[in-house]
C-alpha cells in the first residue's frame, strides 16, 4: 500500500493512507508529545547535564572545587543514574508513567535545593550530586518515551524525535538565562532557580499524561516478557551497537572546544563552532525521527556512523579547516542516538517490557557517554594531540556501523512484537 492509494477493507471501510494515519495520531495525541517534550527538558537530562558546568567557577572560589572533583562528581551522578535505571524501568512497566516521573521531578527539585543550601565542602557537593543521580533518575526520558510509544505507532519515530527535542531546547535556552541569574543573584540562587524549573516539570505529567494511553495504565501492552527479551541475542546486539557508537563520538563533545583551542582557534570562533553541534542535535532529532517512520532505523544509524567516522578522519588528517563538517556530524550523531534507542527498543521488543528494556539500553548508553571523555583525555595526554583520538573514534564508529548492519529490519520485528501479547 502506498500513501496515494487507500485500500478497501473487507467490511467496506476505507483504510487511511500512511500519511493520513500519522496525521491522525498527532491530532489525537499532540498533548502527549508536548507533555513528554516539556517533561524531558525539565528533567535530569535537560537541567543537570547542561547546567552543572555553569557553577564550577563560583564553587571553585566558595568551596575549593577543582575541575577533577567536578568531573568526578558528575561521573558519580551518571553512575548512580545508570544503576537506578533498571528499577525505574520496572516501576514504569508495572505502575505506569505518571507517578514515577512526578516523583523524579520532585526529587530533582529537592536535590537542587540541597545544592543551594547544604553545599559547604567538596565532599558534600559530591554526595548531593550522586544522590540526585540516584533519586531523580525517574525524571529522565524513559517514562516520557514510554508514554509516547503507547500513543503512537505510524508516527512513532517523529513523535519520539519531538520528545527528545525538549532536552535539546532546554540545553539551548536555559543555560544563558541561568548564567544571568547566577551573575545577578549568586550561585546559590541559581540552584534554587533550577529547583523551580524542576518543580514545573511535574506539570506535564499531572496535566498532559492523564489519559490511559499516556499514563501507561490500562494500555494493551504487546510484546514478550522481559525475561525473554533479556535472553535474546538481539537485545545485546542492539546494546553493543549503541555503546560502541557512543564510545566513538560522545567523548569528542566535551573535548571539541579544547581541541580547537589547541589548534590555535580563538575562544569566540571555537564557541561558534561548538554552537553548530547543538543546532545539528536539534535538527537531527526531528529529521531522524521522521526518517525512522519511512525507512529502516538500523540503516539510519549505520549511515550516521559512516558520516561521523568520515568527518573524524577528515578532521584528523585535514586539520581545522574541516571543523564545521565535524561539528555538524557530531551533532547529527548525538541527535540520532537519542531518538533511535527508544524507537528500536519498542519496535523490536514491544511495549510489555519497554520500561525495563529501554532503561538498560539507556543506562549502557550514558555509561559509555561518561567513559568517552576519559579515554580521549588519556590518549591526548599520551600522544600530545587529538589526531590519534580522532582516528580511534572513526574506527569505533566503523565497528558500530558493522554491528548495526546485523540488526534486523524494524518494520518486520515491529509486526512480530505486535503479534505477541
Amino acid at each position: 500500500m502506498n500513501d496515494a492509494q487507500p485500500s478497501i477493507l473487507p467490511e467496506g471501510l476505507i483504510r487511511p493512507s500512511a500519511t493520513a494515519a500519522r496525521l491522525g495520531e498527532f491530532r489525537r495525541s499532540w498533548t502527549i508529545v508536548t507533555a513528554a517534550a516539556l517533561g524531558s527538558g525539565l528533567g535530569i537530562s535537560g537541567l543537570l547535564t547542561y547546567n552543572s558546568g555553569l557553577f564550577v567557577k563560583d564553587l571553585e572560589g566558595a568551596i575549593g572545587l577543582s575541575r577533577t572533583q567536578f568531573g568526578f562528581a558528575f561521573f558519580l551522578a551518571t553512575l548512580a543514574l545508570a544503576c537506578a535505571m533498571p528499577v525505574v524501568g520496572r516501576v514504569i512497566d508495572e505502575r505506569g508513567v505518571r507517578l514515577p516521573t512526578i516523583a523524579g521531578s520532585i526529587a530533582l527539585a529537592i536535590g537542587f535545593v540541597a545544592l543551594g543550601t547544604l553545599t559547604a565542602s567538596v565532599s558534600i557537593y559530591v554526595a548531593i550530586m550522586a544522590a540526585i543521580g540516584l533519586f531523580a533518575s525517574a525524571s529522565c526520558p524513559v517514562g516520557y518515551t514510554r508514554a509516547v510509544n503507547g500513543a503512537f505507532d505510524k508516527a512513532r519515530g517523529l513523535a519520539l524525535g519531538l520528545t527528545q527535542l525538549g532536552v535539546g531546547l532546554a540545553g539551548a535556552i536555559i543555560p544563558p538565562v541561568l548564567g544571568g541569574v547566577i551573575q545577578t543573584h549568586g550561585w546559590r540562587f541559581g540552584f534554587f532557580f533550577l529547583a523551580g524549573l524542576a518543580l514545573l516539570g511535574t506539570l506535564p505529567s499531572l496535566i498532559g499524561l492523564r489519559r490511559n494511553g499516556a499514563s501507561g495504565s490500562g494500555v494493551r501492552s504487546e510484546g514478550p516478557a522481559f525475561a525473554e527479551v533479556r535472553k535474546s541475542r538481539l537485545f545485546w546486539l542492539q546494546m553493543a551497537a549503541f555503546v560502541v557508537m557512543a564510545l566513538g563520538f560522545a567523548g569528542m563533545l566535551p573535548h571539541f572546544v579544547p581541541m580547537l583551542r589547541d589548534a590555535g582557534m580563538s575562544p569566540q570562533a571555537a564557541a561558534e563552532q561548538a554552537g553548530l553541534i547543538g543546532l545539528a542535535v536539534i535538527v537531527s532529532r526531528v529529521v531522524v525521527g521522521w526518517l525512522a517512520d519511512i525507512t529502516e532505523a538500523p540503516w539510519i544509524a549505520a549511515t550516521v556512523c559512516a558520516i561521523c567516522g568520515l568527518a573524524c578522519i577528515t578532521l584528523a588528517l585535514g586539520g581545522p579547516q574541516y571543523v564545521t563538517v565535524a561539528a555538524l556530524a557530531l551533532g547529527c550523531a548525538m541527535g540520532c542516538e537519542a531518538d533511535l534507542i527508544g524507537y528500536m527498543t519498542v519496535r523490536y521488543f514491544g511495549l510489555a517490557s519497554y520500561g525495563r528494556a529501554y532503561a538498560r539500553q539507556y543506562a549502557a548508553f550514558i555509561l559509555a557517554t561518561g567513559i568517552g571523555p576519559f579515554w580521549i583525555g588519556l590518549l591526548v595526554d599520551r600522544t600530545g594531540g587529538y589526531k590519534a583520538p580522532l582516528i580511534v573514534c572513526a574506527a569505533l564508529l566503523m565497528v558500530a556501523l558493522i554491528i548495526f548492519s546485523f540488526l534486523p529490519r524494524t518494520t518486520t520485528r515491529g509486526d512480530q512484537a505486535k503479534g505477541r501479547s
